[in-house]
């Protein structure tokens, strides 16, 4: 996976790679992972319950959410160029659905953000038994978040970040 990490500091995990810091904005940091096929990232939680800003560069995504409570669980399923934001208070764990394509996606995230990975150390009791999540397709990015704000102030924008204003059933 060579090429894509420029001038950030790459990290190879188990069947995708993540450069860090490819470039920052004030205290938001943008990173690019590229998911080889068929692989996944590992699922988190942000400890502070802060949003995340993805797009899909090159490929198909799938991300997959859940609350915190384990309450909701969705399947959002994304296109090149579309964009998706994982709101506070959800996990965040992205699927490349093709057999055969590398996905590459980018984020931009707060620099304080810390991830918590202990929810998925045992994959069964990630998601209650018998749960289906509902998919759904991303929503145009609303204005009011275009200028990123939202990572650094989520709360100021909690009526928008909630999964009925971005996205949509498929």
């Amino acid at each position: 996976m060579e090429n894509f990490c420029k001038t950030g500091k790459l990290e190879h995990k188990n069947g995708y790679d993540v450069c860090r810091g490819e470039g920052e904005r004030g205290e938001l940091r943008y990173d690019l992972t590229e998911i080889l096929p068929g692989n996944q990232t590992s699922g988190h939680y942000h400890l502070g319950n802060e949003p995340e800003l993805y797009e899909v560069r090159s490929g198909q995504a799938m991300f997959l959410t859940q609350s915190r409570d384990m309450q909701k669980t969705y399947l959002i399923e994304a296109r090149e160029g579309e964009k998706v934001i994982i709101p506070p208070d959800f996990s965040m764990r992205t699927i490349n659905p093709s057999a055969e394509n590398k996905l590459i996606i980018s984020n931009w995230i707060n620099n304080r953000v810390k991830n918590d990975y202990n929810a998925f150390k045992n994959p069964q009791e990630s998601r209650r038994a018998g749960q289906e999540p509902i998919k759904l397709t991303p929503k145009e990015l609303p204005k009011e978040l275009e200028n990123l704000d939202f990572l650094s102030h989520p709360e100021k924008y909690k009526d928008i970040l909630t999964i009925e204003k971005l996205y949509q059933k498929t």
